[in-house]
């Protein structure tokens, strides 16, 4: 009698059910909370001090930033009442291309919106989520600015300012002092962009005798 050989079809392996949520522990810990993640998205409040800290800093980079966009607070700006610029951004990159700094006019534009744009990032930072991871995008450009607007205080010192059409610019006797105020503001909020976090208690539990 003939016999014939029946074909099975190949199917594969079929995984076990542990195998098939073997996934989900990776997954639970992937979606663990990471504390370093944590630690710079988290919202800090913020001490009354540190508050004055932001707020007199931000608003005084808001108001540079301001004024150095349009004709009539320039001069004002930079002590020289008499100057007369067609804008703002135009008279400031006058002032920058005279310290040396590359592309002017794109460079004082950039530094017009840093000023204004930072400045008020360092009030809101601080009732806004990721307050540490904020605070030190904004300080850090800040702080990279007063450096060099501390060259042209440098070069006061030195007996050589920055002269544009015969008047001097930026050549004020508080300009120094608030310039190294606002490095210093900046270098702060850099070493600690957030206040303390309050120890957290834990409750002990007491055994009655």
């Amino acid at each position: 009698m003939r016999q014939t050989n029946s074909v099975v079809p190949f199917s594969p392996p079929s995984r076990s059910a542990g195998s098939r949520q073997s996934w989900r522990p990776r997954l639970v810990r992937t979606l663990a909370a990471h504390p370093k993640r944590d630690y710079w998205l988290e919202r800090v409040p913020e001490t009354p001090g540190r508050y004055q800290v932001r707020g007199v800093t931000g608003v005084i980079f808001m108001l540079f930033g301001l004024m150095k966009a349009f004709d009539f607070t320039l001069p004002v700006l930079v002590g020289a009442p008499g100057l007369h610029v067609n804008t703002g951004v135009e008279g400031f990159a006058r002032l920058i291309s005279e310290i040396g700094m590359p592309f002017p006019l794109f460079n004082a534009a950039m530094v017009i919106a840093m000023e204004v744009v930072l400045g008020l990032g360092l009030i809101l930072s601080a009732w806004l989520p990721a307050t540490r991871l904020i605070t030190r995008l904004c300080a850090l450009p800040l702080a990279g600015n007063m450096m060099v607007a501390l060259l042209v205080g440098i070069r006061q010192v030195q007996g050589n300012p920055v002269v544009i059409d015969g008047h001097a610019i930026m050549n004020q006797f508080w300009r120094l002092p608030l310039e190294l105020g606002l490095l210093a503001g900046m270098l702060y909020l850099l070493w600690r962009p957030a206040a303390r976090a309050a120890p957290r208690l834990v409750p002990v539990p007491v055994r009655e005798g």
